[in-house]
């Protein structure tokens, strides 16, 4: 589905709705979803990449191989 006609119903669906509990819920999916996409400073940015370069040095992952595997475990 084109993400225009989602956007499109949603809003339709929202402006027609009485129900105050479900806008509730659909405002707390909103504020959840903004905190995820929250932009982290260049600082923060090169410390976690460092920290993942340092893991990798180290041994310390998964190849994506073992990781197929694992998953079908699961």
């Amino acid at each position: 589905m084109n993400i225009e006609v989602v956007k499109y119903e949603l809003i339709n669906k929202l402006l027609s709705t009485t129900d105050e509990s479900l806008l509730e819920q659909v405002m707390a999916v909103f504020k959840k979803s903004n905190k995820k996409n929250d932009a982290v400073s260049v600082m923060q940015y090169n410390n976690e990449l460092k920290a993942a370069e340092t893991r990798i040095e180290n041994g310390k992952f998964t190849a994506h191989d073992d990781l197929e595997v694992e998953s079908k475990e699961w």
